[in-house]
């Protein structure tokens, strides 16, 4: 796909959908990493930063957890972040169980498997009794004290990806047949794009409400109880059996007799 087609399709299709203030670029090393120089600058400048969303095309230096690359090829994907200004920072908990939700919402309509959760906020989809990952999300927090914080939402999910773009255990659109084209089926790349976006901004309404984003989150999650699971914290890797999320959204596991709960980590695949 044209860029300049992109930026057409993002025009003719947004609908009012996401913030006023809109970046689109043909490439970027990092989306996330843009937002930040942008935060730093405003804060320097002692300006009020909008609500701004920042769209790529394509992203040379992709993050995921952990430090991870992730795989952004030229109009394959839907390579964002929304900046976001956080009057509360003890809200933010909230924040990436919420983003989570909203993505596997918007993207739930076009796919033919269910959109499930991977603790804390990995996309996934259900076929064939496998699980495939299709999409992703990398949020910080930029805290200031005495002032509003400002959260970067980053979020990538595959659309366009063939088998040869991305790991053995991922899969996008394209490859669940949900992708369409001019006069075709399916969703384009930028249609795509303004359905998370409005999923996210739909969710974004309940910042702070710990009872819904939890309820929510629970809904989506792909985990069972009972389920073994490895969780990799910090240097620590542990074992153990998926007890259930806590009313903060922490991962509760059974291991050595006893009861863990995880803020942060990774569930790592064995």
């Amino acid at each position: 796909m044209d860029f300049d087609l992109y930026v057409e399709g993002l025009e003719r299709s947004r609908n009012g959908r996401g913030p006023e203030n809109l970046i689109v670029l043909p490439w970027v090393g990092s989306t996330n990493e843009l937002a930040r120089s942008i935060v730093t600058e405003y804060d320097k400048e002692a300006q009020e930063l909008h609500p701004l969303l920042i769209l790529a095309f394509e992203q040379t230096g992709g993050r995921g957890r952990r430090g991870r690359s992730w795989a952004s090829p030229r109009g394959k994907g839907v390579y964002a972040t929304r900046v976001l200004t956080v009057p509360d920072p003890q809200t933010l908990p909230t924040l990436p169980l919420l983003v989570g939700v909203g993505l596997c919402r918007a993207l739930a309509p076009h796919l033919g498997s269910p959109c499930r959760l991977k603790w804390p906020n990995d996309l996934l989809v259900e076929t064939g009794g496998q699980r495939r990952k299709i999409g992703g999300v990398l949020i910080e927090a930029l805290i200031r004290t005495d002032e509003p914080s400002a959260a970067l939402i980053g979020f990538g999910v595959n659309h366009g990806h063939e088998a040869g773009d991305i790991p053995e255990n991922a899969t996008s659109l394209r490859l669940q047949g949900g992708v369409g084209g001019i006069g075709g089926k399916g969703v384009t790349l930028a249609e795509l794009t303004w359905d998370l976006v409005g999923g996210v901004e739909n969710e974004l309404v309940h910042l702070g409400d710990s009872g819904y984003a939890v309820a929510a989150y629970r809904a989506l999650s792909v985990h069972r109880p009972g389920e073994r699971l490895s969780v990799a914290a910090g240097e620590e890797v542990v074992e153990g059996t998926f007890v259930g999320i806590d009313d903060q959204g922490g991962l509760l596991l059974e291991s050595g007799g006893g009861e863990r709960r995880f803020s942060a980590g990774e569930i790592i695949e064995r």
